[in-house]
């Protein structure tokens, strides 16, 4: 189980591992002291209910996959596709239903953008809705970085 997540003071990017007391971690950035309390985040089941950073209880679950990989084999194949009469577009689709079905899922907070994984998501915890995602998130939330000189 690991979470990543952005500092919300500096924005910058921070990862951690397994934890199981709750602990305060350090910006390596900004100095920023954050508090963790994983056991806050989990129910009695080991599976996860809120999130570690900010505690709000509104997640959604997606795969495992880089975007940037995924728009990449699809222009790939877009480009190919006049040369190959479209099967690079329908070789791309195999590939993406092939990645969707072994990839594991991941769950991330609508309101501070934080992502989990290696946790068992219930059932709960639903695909992405843009809809709640404007009612929650925090435009502030790691967005405070400086411009460097």
């Amino acid at each position: 189980m690991n979470v990543n997540f952005r500092c919300r003071e500096c924005g910058r990017g921070i990862w951690i591992g397994d934890f199981e007391q709750p602990s305060e971690l350090c910006c390596r950035s900004c100095s920023t002291q954050i508090a963790i309390d994983p056991a806050a985040g989990v129910d009695g089941n080991g599976r996860l209910e809120r999130c570690w950073i900010c505690g709000c209880d509104r997640l959604y679950r997606q795969r495992d996959f880089n975007r940037k990989i995924g728009l990449g084999v699809v222009a790939v194949a877009a480009i190919f596709s006049v040369k190959t009469y479209g099967l690079s577009l329908l070789g791309a689709a195999i590939i993406d239903a092939l990645l969707y079905w072994k990839l594991p899922e991941i769950a991330l907070c609508y309101h501070c953008e934080s992502i989990h994984r290696g946790f068992e998501l219930p059932r709960a915890i639903e695909a992405y809705d843009l809809a709640t995602h404007e009612r929650y998130e925090d435009q502030e939330w790691g967005k405070r970085i400086q411009p460097t000189t």
